[in-house]
């Protein structure tokens, strides 16, 4: 057990602290970080899978497909790499982790780094189930990770027109069969509006009676809430949203009739502030995740740009007095990826991917865990 502490009370030097970081799994190391800040940075800035900060992957839906962004700095040549490929389509990613789901409704765990894939035991009851032809059953997932207990979780939502399947199931990697916890009657989730985690907490949007209204999962307690707030400003019948994470916090990206793109942020008293506007039609700001580090991305047709988060100005060449980080099509950010295929909405999606050497053996029993050469 690490005991809390503070830069004062340590009692032997930094490298031999350094020295028992390392020989920790990374799970745990990641927990250290919040022991104090001397544990904090030495996790950040002397260990491997911390000092690799978070990139851009890029997840082709068509060809199943996983690239990552190659640099996001301003001396990038746009240049990426492929990390992944298989027939699975991407849920999504914690720590370096992959989490895949198939046609059925089965989920397969994949780190990249070490080429290791891991099935997940069963699948919940009512997964595949879709309304009518609707074949996006990984959307139907999330895959989050708690961080002060360091546990992984996928979690089901319910959004099957079965009505008999009011709730959420949820499995704790490690764990042998998911748990069913009852959810709000009525309250499905709109797949369009997208499931994140934040934090410990898993959101996902529900739209019926023509308010939006936004679903919380507490990853450590499994318990689910309504949201007093609705989700920002939508016009009539608009249903162009999805949530996503800004720097740690949940946010929503909103396009307008108009061709508009804006992201909300919720800060701390629940409030929704604008942060980010894209006033250029035919311009998209990437799905689910934008923000990253210092940057913030932007797509063209088939070209992905990256912008200090600080850094965009105004119609007028200057920076604006609000907090609002404003883009319009004077503003000329770094070419990070060239991808192929027309609409990054319907053909690609955007993670944030760290490398980690992390075994998936440790969470199943060790037979059940492949190598793949």
């Amino acid at each position: 057990m690490l005991a809390r502490t503070s830069p004062g009370d340590t009692c032997f030097p930094t490298d031999v602290l350094v020295e028992i970081l390392l020989r920790l799994p990374p799970s745990a190391r990641r927990r250290a970080r919040l022991v104090c800040r001397l544990w904090r940075d030495v996790v950040d800035e002397r260990t491997t899978e911390m000092q690799s900060r978070a990139t851009v992957l890029l997840w082709h839906a068509a060809s199943t497909i996983a690239y990552v962004v190659d640099d996001l700095s301003s001396s990038s040549t746009g240049s990426y790499s492929l990390l992944w490929s298989g027939r699975q389509q991407l849920v999504g990613t914690c720590n370096g982790l992959l989490c895949l789901c198939d046609d059925g409704g089965d989920i397969t765990l994949v780190n990249p780094a070490t080429r290791e894939t891991l099935p997940v035991p069963r699948r919940p009851p009512c997964a595949g189930q879709l309304f009518g032809e609707d074949r996006r059953w990984h959307r139907e997932y999330n895959f989050a990770y708690h961080p002060t207990t360091g546990r992984y979780k996928v979690v089901h939502v319910p959004c099957s027109f079965n009505r008999v399947r009011d709730a959420v199931h949820v499995l704790t990697l490690g764990d042998e069969a998911w748990r069913e916890v009852p959810a709000p009657g009525n309250k499905r989730c709109n797949l369009d509006g997208s499931i994140v985690s934040v934090d410990g907490v898993t959101y996902w949007v529900t739209d019926g009676g023509g308010t939006a209204r936004i679903i919380s999962f507490d990853l450590d307690s499994e318990h689910i809430a309504v949201s007093a707030t609705s989700l920002p400003f939508l016009p009539a019948r608009h249903n162009d949203y999805s949530l996503t994470e800004v720097h740690g916090r949940l946010g929503v990206i909103v396009s307008n009739p108009a061709g508009m793109m804006q992201a909300w942020v919720r800060n701390k008293e629940g409030r929704w502030i604008c942060r980010y506007t894209l006033a250029c039609p035919m311009h998209e700001i990437p799905r689910p995740h934008f923000a990253y580090g210092e940057h913030f991305l932007k797509c063209e047709g088939q070209l992905l740009y990256a912008y200090p988060r600080q850094g965009a100005l105004s119609p007028f060449g200057s920076r604006l007095a609000s907090n609002i980080v404003q883009v319009n099509h004077r503003d000329r950010g770094v070419l990070v990826a060239k991808m192929n295929g027309v609409g990054w909405r319907f053909n690609y999606r955007t993670f944030a991917h760290v490398k980690t050497l992390e075994p998936l053996g440790i969470y199943m029993r060790p037979q059940k865990c492949a190598s793949i050469c």
